[in-house]
């Protein structure tokens, strides 16, 4: 697919395919061409895996699931293999994407960019737009669909001076209390690439879709290497925020969750240097209390490519609904997780979730 139009498809077969998505970030993968194969070889060509000039896009019953930029190609006569690394492309160019008003040399001292009263959500929205504002235009341009912008109380500036990335803006936001997760869904349109961008919660209609179940105590079942992972290492019940300033001038926010557990005081100093509103920066000192406050629990297992749920069918941030009784910090019990991220092969699809109001 080329990065130019994107749309240019060409079929590549290949034996080795991995990629995957996941909420708030990108995920990567390779692919591996057995060259020795003379249809292999006619259809690989330079032209068709040239970085940064294509992307490769997975497909599942006619509709594409992941859709990576090719960043590094690694050749290798004597095997007779040609292998592509990739990494989701909406978040790999957007994190290669300044929050500027003035682009070149001037951008120092840019305008600022400001937005007033907004919902977190629309302001992630409003970021992204940002970044594929630019010239040349079609140098720019990726196809992603935003939300329409809606009034909040949230506002945010972004001065030239700090060169601050989309991908860093758009952290920010997430991690904000009360931020939204972030997913860009991938589909074809009309013969092209698009990317539906998601920012907050999951529609009705995506809830409605977004709900699997897996019993892992069942006989016949498709829940295979189930792994459960519990971590305190990063748990603080006391959280010091610090933003703009120096020395005593340095503006500081606190946030702590002692009442009620039976953990010591773990305290953690977190900076967030870029803050200058007070508002803000507590509201991102709370954030880290709340994703700190508990160890943290996360559940991972694989189904087959082609089993009873596919790939197309996921959701980020859906619901799983999973019953097992192998794990000493489960019960066995059906317990809902959020999902977080998938990544695939030709054979598994490997599901990792975080457990809902755990």
């Amino acid at each position: 697919m080329s990065t130019s139009t994107w749309a240019d498809k060409i079929e590549l077969p290949t034996d080795v395919f991995t990629g995957g998505r996941a909420l708030n970030v990108g995920v990567g993968g390779s692919t591996t061409f057995q060259m020795e194969d003379p249809g292999v070889a006619e259809a690989v060509t330079k032209t068709a895996i040239t970085p940064l000039e294509r992307v490769l896009v997975a497909e599942e019953d006619g509709n594409a699931v992941y859709a990576g930029m090719i960043y590094e190609v690694d050749e290798d006569p004597d095997e007779s293999t040609v292998t592509v690394k990739h990494h989701d492309a909406a978040w790999w160019i957007l994190a290669r994407r300044y929050l500027l008003s003035s682009r070149g040399a001037g951008a120092p001292k840019g305008a600022p960019i400001v937005w007033t009263n907004r919902t977190l959500a629309s302001l992630a929205f409003l970021i992204v737009d940002k970044g594929l504002d630019g010239g040349p235009a079609d140098r720019y341009h990726m196809p992603i669909v935003l939300t329409a912008d809606v009034a909040g109380t949230e506002s945010r500036t972004y001065e030239g001076f700090k060169f601050i990335t989309v991908e860093d803006a758009l952290q920010e936001i997430i991690n904000s209390d009360g931020g939204p997760f972030v997913d860009f869904d991938v589909h074809w349109n009309d013969g092209k690439l698009e990317w539906g961008m998601r920012a907050g919660g999951l529609t009705p209609v995506e809830t409605a879709n977004a709900l699997w179940e897996w019993d892992g105590t069942a006989a016949k079942r498709e829940l295979f290497r189930p792994k459960l992972n519990t971590n305190a290492e990063k748990v603080s019940n006391l959280v010091i925020g610090t933003g703009e300033g120096s020395g005593e001038d340095l503006m500081a926010a606190s946030a702590s969750s002692f009442a009620g557990s039976t953990y010591p005081a773990l305290e953690k100093v977190e900076s967030f240097q870029d803050m200058h509103s007070a508002q803000q920066l507590q509201g991102r000192t709370t954030a880290e209390l709340n994703a700190h406050n508990e160890p943290t629990q996360q559940l991972s297992f694989e189904i087959p490519i082609g089993g009873a749920v596919k790939l197309g069918d996921f959701i980020l941030g859906g619901t799983c609904r999973v019953k097992t009784n192998k794990f000493l910090f489960l019960g066995s019990d059906w317990i809902n997780w959020r999902l977080i991220q998938y990544d695939f092969n030709h054979e598994w699809i490997t599901l990792h979730m975080q457990q809902i109001g755990g």
